[in-house]
């Protein structure tokens, strides 16, 4: 569940879309690439560093995107790495107003959010259905809130392998 974080980041950037980009029309297409800078982690109680390489394809309207990150991380103690892939679809529904100065929309997230590739080559795998909702400032469009309504599939604890490995 640590990692549905990073679900709400991609719903982050699908709420802004959608929130600066509704006239442009779900026909239109965007797509962005980039690498993040190195920064602070933690994966099962193992502090370390990791860095996130993000291909996206997206609907200008905020309504679909196809997201693939990839990540290293290194743990602090041991130097040891581990790479992390989340893969998926995600849809949103038309901003909602609250009625309180904000929005907020709907997501589903469907495909592989994490799988762990450990250094000792054990592949653990993290597949289903994330849904959940983002709340936004109506005025800002900033972000505000991130809950996760449903969790469906597959969700196997890989604390103890990643710790063994890792360590």
């Amino acid at each position: 569940m640590r990692r549905l974080i990073a679900v709400a980041g991609s719903v982050v950037l699908l709420g802004a879309l959608a929130g600066t980009a509704a006239n442009a029309g779900a026909a239109q297409i965007g797509h962005d690439h980039f690498t993040s800078d190195p920064y602070a982690d933690n994966w099962c109680g193992v502090d370390g560093t990791a860095v996130d390489a993000v291909v996206a394809n997206y609907t200008l309207d905020g309504s679909r995107a196809s997201i693939n990150v990839r990540t290293v991380f290194t743990a602090a103690s041991s130097g040891k790495s581990m790479e992390i892939t989340e893969t998926g679809v995600r849809t949103t529904g038309s901003a909602i107003d609250n009625g309180d100065g904000t929005y907020s929309v709907f997501f589903k997230n469907a495909g592989q959010s994490p799988g762990f590739k450990l250094p000792t080559g054990e592949v653990i795998h993290d597949t289903g259905i994330v849904e959940g909702v983002a709340t936004f400032d109506a005025t800002t469009g900033d972000f505000l809130s991130f809950e996760v309504v449903k969790v469906a599939g597959p969700r196997p604890d890989a604390c103890s392998a990643i710790i063994a490995a890792l360590i």
